[in-house]
């Protein structure tokens, strides 16, 4: 490190010693990573632990660096001194710069370094795009605010609908349920459906613009999926003489949690921009691996980076948790508990005792009020699920049981 850098270092030190307020502006600006391994680093440990206690002044601050090491302290009173110059703003900022030049530098040596070896050139840059998005993030916060009035006077909901009165423009639904359950078939009706503009979950079979699908059914085979969508197609092709706009990527094996397979399923849905995506299984989209929330993890990225990215709504197919710990009604997700938090919707096939048809159950609590999803379905004579709305449920019924 050169003597001008370690100089503004230690200069952005020794401001966010001295006060709360200055340690605040330091380190609203750069982050200890960005300090130079060792002492520096240390101590800027050490400052941000006391920020958190609202106890930043110099005193305590070298009490805090003695109780850490001894040898560091002695560096502290020789090193973090007055005369180093500027304003904590002006040191910050020249660290921050300093970390992400040099982090800049570490990725594209290293993408540099990777073009020597046999690797394949798309599995390098992934790894490169991966990394750099990660720099990207040191840049800036990338995070946008808005005040009081913003938030009071924003307008109602007016994204374009993907499913009327169901499913908006960039939001998550996940349908779970056991196997030989009926999961496949409804996903083919809804997806075919939003394709011709039909909403096929709606009694009357209502009327739509047509929108883009695009299908990850890493599950099912192509005469398997031919066959779900043979039980669909005929009806709504004599309600909409129109051919859809949906497409199945070709691929019977994928793992998002390998970083070249992710940018690969993200690239594909920003040249297709679909209006709805479709992905499932859950559980043959990413290994689980040794941790419970890998998978978790891995999917869920994939998932809003396509929807940051295209507008998509995702709807996934899950199998059911088999009555896990905390799982509300039997139908959250397999795998980690995160499922149930993560989508705006969730809805599980549950065959109802009294009746035999079908119960959707809310195994996650819907994020908006303005939806009329059905309470149920039941097999239809023209398509192979048809909605049964509350007020029906509960003439018929009575119950949610």
């Amino acid at each position: 490190m050169n003597e001008v850098l370690e100089q503004l270092q230690l200069a952005a030190l020794y401001h966010a010693s001295t006060t709360q307020e200055n340690a605040e502006t330091v380190f609203s600006i750069c982050d200890v990573a960005d300090f130079e391994p060792g002492y520096q680093q240390d101590t800027a440990s050490a400052i941000t632990t006391l920020m958190a206690r609202g106890q930043v002044e110099q005193m305590a601050v070298a009490d805090e660096v003695s109780k850490a090491n001894p040898s560091m302290y002695k560096w502290f009173l020789l090193n973090v001194k007055e005369e180093y110059y500027s304003t904590p703003t002006y040191c910050a900022n020249a660290v921050r710069q300093e970390a992400n030049r040099r982090r800049m530098q570490e990725t594209l040596t290293r993408g540099l370094a990777e073009l020597d070896t046999k690797r394949p050139v798309d599995e390098i840059m992934a790894n490169v795009l991966e990394a750099l998005s990660v720099n990207e993030a040191h840049l800036s916060s990338g995070l946008s605010t808005v005040d009081f009035d913003t938030i009071i006077d924003t307008p109602d909901d007016v994204r374009p609908w993907i499913v009327p009165d169901m499913l908006r423009t960039n939001e998550r639904m996940i349908l779970t349920g056991p196997e030989g359950g009926g999961k496949s078939v409804l996903v083919a009706q809804m997806c075919l459906g939003a394709a011709m503009g039909v909403n096929t979950l709606h009694p009357e079979l209502t009327h739509h613009d047509p929108m883009r699908v695009l299908m990850l059914d890493v599950e099912n085979d192509r005469l398997q999926v031919r066959n779900n969508m043979r039980k669909v197609y005929p009806y709504l092709r004599e309600q909409r003489h129109i051919d859809p706009s949906i497409t199945w990527v070709d691929i019977k094996d994928i793992d998002l949690s390998n970083p070249v397979e992710q940018q690969q399923v993200v690239k594909l849905a920003k040249e297709t921009q679909p209006d709805l995506m479709y992905m499932g299984s859950l559980y043959r989209l990413a290994p689980e691996g040794d941790k419970v929330d890998t998978a978790f993890t891995s999917v869920s990225r994939t998932v809003d980076r396509i929807r940051a990215e295209t507008g998509s709504s995702v709807l996934l197919e899950a199998h059911a948790g088999h009555g896990l710990q905390n799982d509300r009604n039997g139908m959250r997700p397999y795998g980690s508990s995160m499922w149930m938090r993560w989508p705006e919707f969730g809805f599980g096939m549950v065959k109802h005792r009294a009746s035999g048809n079908i119960l959707l159950k809310n195994w996650r609590g819907h994020r908006s009020d303005d939806r009329l999803w059905p309470t149920g379905l039941r097999r239809g004579s023209v398509l192979p699920w048809q909605g049964i709305m509350a007020d029906e449920w509960e003439a018929l019924y009575g119950d949610t049981d």
